[in-house]
């Protein structure tokens, strides 16, 4: 509807498309798979994954984000959007787990496992891609723009400040 509306009433508009941000200032309660695992492990449970872990993601932290949200500001084309995210590491649910895991034991001594269960809601994993990667091509090219924070460091910093403002 943005693109419409700028092509029609030359209304100056970009998009951004975020893809799986995470970072400080993410509510515990928001649902989306880090806060969750983060939320488990400060509560001592186990990291409990709802389907066979294979699945793919990449996550972008949150200063990356808000970099490239900026630059779609400030030097984005009118009419066009950009994916912000970032393209590696692409990793399974699993692997994602298991990161929060070790980063918990090193940080906080969390004891926890990570465990395999199901979801009450048999809906859970209905339009549930098996790998969700965006192409940041454009983003890069029109706007310079290129994620810095790695994912270890970034689930660090992450886990530092959940248990620091639960």
């Amino acid at each position: 509807m943005c693109v419409a509306f700028n092509k029609v009433h030359s209304v100056p508009v970009s998009v951004a498309r975020p893809f799986n941000n995470y970072g400080p200032g993410l509510k515990l309660s928001d649902g989306r798979v880090i806060p969750d695992f983060c939320r488990d492990m400060l509560q001592g449970k186990d990291l409990v994954l709802l389907s066979d872990g294979s699945p793919t993601r990449t996550f972008c932290y949150v200063s990356d984000a808000i970099i490239g949200y900026m630059l779609i500001l400030f030097k984005g084309r009118r009419g066009e959007a950009y994916n912000i995210g970032t393209e590696t590491p692409e990793l399974s649910m699993l692997a994602l787990a298991q990161t929060i895991s070790t980063q918990g034991k090193l940080l906080l001594g969390y004891k926890g496992s990570v465990k395999f269960g199901e979801s009450r809601d048999i809906s859970y994993l209905t339009d549930n891609p098996k790998r969700r990667c965006p192409d940041i091509g454009k983003a890069k090219r029109d706007l310079g723009y290129s994620p810095r924070m790695g994912l270890t460091e970034g689930i660090s910093r992450s886990i530092k400040w959940y248990s620091e403002n639960q």
